[in-house]
This record gives C-alpha cells, sequence and structure tokens, in this order.
C-alpha cells in the first residue's frame, strides 16, 4: 500500500501530470466558487441560508456518491470471469529425482523431501539471508541428496526468485536430466517468492507442487501433509464464481499478478 501511495504520489508530480493537474484543480475550484456563488444569489446570505446551502451540497455530494456505487456495483455483477489457466489440483502420483524448495518453514521442507525419497537424488533450497541457517540444517539432516542453498537477498522481488529459480533447470540439473524430472514447491517464504516460483515454472510446463499445512485443535497448525501436484493449463476457461473461487485458489490470481509485473 505505502509503495503504491508513493507511486501514485510520483506521477501526480511527475513533469509531464504536473500542469494538468494544476489546471484542473483550478478549473475545479472556480467551478465551485461559481456554484456557490450561485446558490447564494439563489438563497442569500444571511446564517440561515448558508446553511440551506451547505445542506443542499451535502445532499447533492450523498446522491452522487449513491449513483457512483451503484454503477460500479452494476458493472461488477456484470463481469464475466475468464481466466487465462485452469488450476487442478490432485494427489502427487509419483515421486520426483529433483526437488525445488523454498525455505522458511523447515518441517513443510523437511515433508517434502521425505516425501519424494528414495527417488530422491538432488534438491535445492532457495532461502533468504534470515533462513540460510534453517537451508544449512537441512542440508546437514540431508547430505546426500541436498546442495548448497541458493540465497535471495531481496524476498519481495519475484523476478530474483524466478531467475533464480530458472537458472536451477538452466544449469545445475545433472546431465541427461529433463525438465520434467523436477518439482517446484511454492510453499513458504514470502507471497513474492511463490509467485516468482510459479512464473518460472507455468510458461516452461515445469512440475509444481505446494505442501499444505495440517491443522489441528482451534485451527492450530500442527505439521504438513503430502504435497499436491499443482497443473496449469494455459487454456482459457470460463467457469462460474463458486468454481472459479476454488480453482484459483491457492494461486489466487496468477494472470493479474504477470499483468502487473509486466511480463
Amino acid at each position: 500500500m505505502r509503495h503504491t501511495l508513493t507511486q501514485a504520489i510520483k506521477i501526480v508530480f511527475s513533469p509531464e501530470t504536473i500542469l494538468p493537474f494544476l489546471v484542473g484543480s483550478v478549473s475545479l475550484a472556480v467551478f465551485g466558487n461559481a456554484i456557490y456563488d450561485i446558490f447564494k444569489k439563489i438563497f442569500g446570505e444571511e446564517i440561515p441560508d448558508l446553511i440551506k446551502i451547505a445542506g443542499i451540497s451535502l445532499l447533492i455530494l450523498a446522491m452522487a456518491i449513491g449513483i457512483v456505487s451503484w454503477v460500479i456495483a452494476q458493472r461488477l455483477d456484470h463481469l464475466s470471469i475468464d481466466v487465462p489457466f485452469e488450476v487442478q489440483q490432485k494427489k502427487l502420483d509419483r515421486k520426483y529425482k529433483g526437488l525445488i524448495l523454498l525455505v522458511s518453514n523447515s518441517e513443510a521442507c523437511r515433508t517434502a523431501i521425505q516425501f519424494h525419497q528414495p527417488t530422491l537424488k538432488r534438491c535445492w533450497l532457495v532461502c533468504s539471508p534470515q533462513t540460510l541457517e534453517q537451508a544449512e540444517e537441512l542440508r546437514r539432516q540431508f547430505r546426500e541428496c541436498v546442495d548448497p542453498p541458493i540465497v535471495v537477498n531481496d524476498v519481495y522481488d519475484p523476478l530474483q526468485f524466478r531467475d533464480s529459480i530458472s537458472a536451477i533447470y538452466e544449469a545445475r540439473l545433472p546431465n541427461g536430466w529433463q525438465d520434467t524430472d523436477v518439482i517446484a514447491d511454492y510453499t513458504g517464504m514470502t507471497v513474492h517468492a511463490s509467485v516468482g516460483t510459479v512464473l518460472a515454472c507455468f510458461e516452461k510446463h515445469r512440475p509444481l507442487q505446494y505442501t499444505p499445512a495440517r491443522h489441528g485443535a482451534q485451527d492450530r497448525i500442527v505439521g504438513s501433509l503430502h504435497p499436491i501436484k499443482v497443473t496449469l493449463s494455459p487454456y482459457p476457461v470460463r467457469t462460474d464464481e463458486s468454481s472459479a473461487k476454488q480453482k484459483l485458489n491457492p494461486l489466487r490470481s496468477l494472470a493479474s499478478i504477470k499483468k502487473a509485473l509486466g511480463l
């Protein structure tokens, strides 16, 4: 929110927009004064008359807000949901030789690693400077398959995660391995990390999974369930509102995120 507000202020006061902004502000002020003068000519300038003018102004403002809200609500009600991809979730039907993990919840990472054993041969841990110690501990626990951690310094930059994970597929796979031999888990760290992971895999049709939390009493997280495979179909799918919400969860709106990032 803060970054968005800062960007908006920069846009308003940029050389390209400052002049139209000032001209529009002055014009609006002149128009308001003209309307006020007209009201004074009609109703008078005594205190009771000014109270009437203020009441009429508030009434007009309330009506304007109501009309605009109604128009927006009508537009939203008639918007169709056209999703540029379909999200299918199902139980993993195979174990993978390669695994990419985002390190923030060590327990979830251990669950994912143990699920793919003994097939798992290589595991790449993507972490931040703050979670590097966790990644090192995981490497000590699973020394036979875990590579040295890959550190991403800015956990709020999805493009850094996308590039780091793409580099694994492009430069770190053993000889003879294909992208389809490796599955990436977008569970953990920040939302930006998850988005970056999905962006690295979406267009290349690389396998994706996420490891859901297991909830106990009072909805507290008590562990992790087995990973779930997530398949993204690049074809447009028209759905009703309820099914669209189900299919977009837990990825939310990947298309909107990609558009905002200019990808």
